[in-house]
C-alpha cells in the first residue's frame, strides 16, 4: 500500500516530464533575412507575426536579421550618426521608408520580431552584413561615412580604392578607427536589444580585399613595425599577408571579448566563405578564429547548386574544423535565392540536407527567407524537420 501511495504521489510529475519521450534534438535550423528593400518581413506588424509563424510551422529555430547595410542600421543608431554626416538618427534608419503606417504596442519592428520569435523559442541574431565594406560600387566622396572620415578609404596596390572583383569596395579594415566604429555599432545594438541571442559577421566582417593595405595609415604602421621599408608591392607576399591577417584576426578577438564582456551568454557568429578561398580573396582566416575559440557559431556559406559540389565543399570545411577545433559549433549555409539562371529545386534541397545528415551535421541556415513560402520546398522541410530542435548553448 505504501508503494502504491508513493507511486500515485509522483505520477503527475512523471506525466509532466514525460520521461518515456526522447530528448529533443539539438540543432540549428535558421534563415537569413536581408535588408527591408528585399523582403517585407519588417514592414508591418502583421508581416512580423506571419513570418515568425511561418518559421515556427517549418520547425526552424533561428533568424539572422540584417542589422547594418548600405550605411544604415535596422535600429535608430546614435553611433552611426556620430561617425557620419547624418544629422539625425532617422537618416540612417534602414526601416524609415517602409514603416510609416507601422502600428503595434512597441511601434518597433525589430523589438516585435525578437518578442514574437522568443515566444516560440526561436533565436534572433543581428547580422552585420556590410561589415567593413562600404558599397558594392566605388564609394562616392559624399558617402555619409567617407565624407566624415575621408582617411577611412581602403587602397589597393594599384593606388586605387580597394575592392573585391571590381564590385565590393571597402573601408580600411586595418585602421583602428574603422574597427572602433564597428565595435561601437555592435555594442550599441546589444545595449538597445539586450535579449538578442547573438551577433554575426559574414564574408565582410572581418575581411579586406587581398590587394589592400596600401593606404597611408597601413603603410606607415607597417614601416614603423619593420624599421623602415615599405610593404611589398606584391599583395601575395607571404609575410605581408600574415601581417595583415593578424590585424584582422585581432579584430575578431576584440569583437569576441567585447560582446562577452557585456553579454556573456550571447553568441558571436561568423559566416565566411569556404577556406582557403576566403583567405586568398578576402583575408579571412577563420580556421584561426575557430582554433582560438573566437567563433561560437560557424556558418560557412556553402552555396552550391550541385549535390556533389556541395558535399565536397562541406567536407572540406569539416576537415578544417577537425584540424583546428573539433568541438566547433557549425551549421552550413545553403543558398535558396535564384541567380545565374539556376534555382533551388526540391530535389537538390533534399540532397543537400541528406548530405549534411550523412556527414553528421544536424542543421543548416538558409539564404534567404524569400523562398520559404514555396510549397514544393516546404514539403521537403516538413519531411526532414518533423519537430523543432533545441538550439545549442554556447
Amino acid at each position: 500500500m505504501k508503494k502504491l501511495l508513493l507511486f500515485l504521489s509522483i505520477l503527475p510529475l512523471l506525466i509532466c516530464c514525460d520521461i518515456s519521450s526522447p530528448q529533443a534534438e539539438i540543432a540549428i535550423r535558421g534563415v537569413w533575412v536581408p535588408a527591408p528593400r528585399f523582403t517585407p518581413v519588417l514592414h508591418t506588424y502583421e508581416e512580423v507575426q506571419s513570418f515568425v509563424s511561418l518559421i515556427d510551422s517549418l520547425n526552424m529555430n533561428s533568424i539572422f536579421l540584417v542589422s547594418y547595410a548600405n550605411n544604415q542600421t535596422v535600429y535608430k543608431s546614435e553611433v552611426l550618426t556620430r561617425y557620419s554626416t547624418y544629422q539625425t538618427v532617422d537618416e540612417g534608419y534602414m526601416l524609415a521608408p517602409y514603416i510609416q503606417n507601422y502600428k503595434s504596442a512597441t511601434n518597433d519592428p525589430v523589438r516585435d520580431l525578437i518578442d514574437e520569435a522568443h515566444k516560440r523559442d526561436i533565436r534572433v541574431f543581428f547580422w552585420f552584413e556590410y561589415g567593413f565594406m562600404g558599397s558594392g560600387r566605388p564609394i562616392p566622396a559624399d558617402d555619409p561615412l567617407l565624407a566624415a572620415n575621408p582617411s577611412w578609404l581602403g587602397i589597393g596596390n594599384d593606388g586605387l580604392p580597394a575592392h573585391y572583383n571590381h564590385h565590393d569596395y571597402y573601408f580600411n579594415a586595418y585602421d583602428p578607427d574603422v574597427q572602433q566604429f564597428l565595435l561601437d555599432l555592435i555594442a550599441e545594438a546589444i545595449a538597445l536589444y539586450p535579449d538578442l541571442d547573438g551577433i554575426q559577421g559574414d564574408d565582410r566582417l572581418p575581411a579586406m580585399p587581398r590587394n589592400s593595405g596600401y593606404d597611408p595609415y597601413t603603410v606607415a604602421r607597417y614601416r614603423a613595425e619593420h624599421q623602415g621599408p615599405n610593404p611589398p608591392d606584391d599583395p601575395d607576399d607571404p609575410s605581408w599577408v600574415s601581417w595583415r591577417l593578424e590585424i584582422l584576426n585581432d579584430f575578431a578577438r576584440q569583437l569576441h571579448t567585447r560582446v562577452h564582456e557585456v553579454a556573456p551568454d550571447m553568441m558571436v557568429s561568423f559566416a565566411p566563405n569556404p577556406y582557403p578561398w576566403c583567405e586568398e580573396k578576402l583575408m579571412q582566416d577563420w580556421p584561426s578564429w575557430c582554433k582560438e575559440g573566437l567563433c561560437d557559431l560557424l556558418a560557412v556559406q556553402c552555396y552550391r547548386y550541385q549535390a556533389e559540389a556541395y558535399r565536397s565543399t562541406v567536407s572540406e570545411v569539416l576537415n578544417y574544423i577537425r584540424a583546428n577545433h573539433p568541438q566547433q559549433l557549425f551549421a552550413p549555409g545553403i543558398i535558396l535565392m535564384e541567380g545565374h539562371h539556376v534555382r533551388m529545386t526540391p530535389e537538390l534541397l533534399e540532397q543537400q540536407i541528406q548530405i549534411n545528415r550523412e556527414l553528421g551535421i544536424r542543421g543548416e541556415i538558409y539564404f534567404y527567407n524569400g523562398a520559404l513560402d514555396r510549397p514544393e520546398l516546404q514539403e521537403v522541410w516538413k519531411r526532414y524537420y518533423t519537430e523543432k530542435p533545441t538550439f545549442p548553448k554556447k
